[in-house]
């Protein structure tokens, strides 16, 4: 979350530094859409998915099951 926004500023705000170190066709698919298409969105759901099912899984293996033959 730090590192890819600043290296899209980098390359957007500072070209010379960019071409001094050889970055230029590096830099040339980094963008604010990529940056959020390609990588944010689907790290987001994998972690919505995954957490979710993760969670859930470990809580209902670990949660006791409720004895359903004995009456109240």
């Amino acid at each position: 979350m730090y590192f890819v926004p600043f290296a899209i500023l980098v390359a957007a705000l500072d070209p010379d530094f960019v071409t001094a170190h050889g970055l230029g066709p590096r830099t040339v698919a980094l963008t604010w859409s990529a940056f959020l298409g390609r990588n944010l969105l689907p790290v987001t759901i994998g972690n919505i998915v995954g957490g979710s099912v993760l969670v859930g899984a470990v809580y209902w293996f670990v949660a006791p099951s409720p004895d359903l033959s004995a009456s109240g």
